[in-house]
């Protein structure tokens, strides 16, 4: 069984410079019967999100996703990521001069996390597991 999420998102050109620039995961365009990518499939491990335009969204599912626009996108929404190499991640989100909504260092758990939404305001937690201290050294 395979996991995908649909998100619907306002600008695939802007999405897909974030998730395939600047988060570096692989990003397939799928092209539609007109000139403009039709979705946007951005694949990371086992899992694909599928990023669509909102307005098709809402012609396609009118009765599910109607007035989707109105609100805000992804209340109560959590896409977490496990990143390789958190810091040259932020070094590229800090080129960019993406807002980061905060950072967090958990010792503890020995976790590294940055929050941040992604074009449409999507809440995004990235993260990164840190080596276990050895206490006993």
């Amino acid at each position: 069984m395979q996991l995908n999420l649909t998100l619907g998102v306002t600008d695939l050109q802007q999405s897909q410079i974030f998730y395939s620039e600047i988060l570096e995961l692989a990003v397939d365009s799928q092209p539609s019967h007109h000139s403009q990518p039709a979705f946007l499939l951005v694949r990371c491990g086992a899992t694909r999100l599928v990023l669509q335009p909102l307005a098709v969204l809402e012609a396609q599912h009118p009765a599910l996703l109607q007035n989707l626009s109105r609100d805000t996108l992804g209340v109560g929404l959590q896409l977490e990521f496990s990143c390789p190499d958190l810091s040259a991640l932020l070094h590229r989100l800090q080129t960019r001069h993406w807002p980061i909504l905060y950072e967090l260092d958990d010792r503890e758990h020995q976790r590294r996390e940055l929050w941040l939404h992604d074009p449409d305001g999507y809440l995004l937690v990235l993260n990164e597991e840190q080596e276990p201290v050895d206490l006993r050294s």
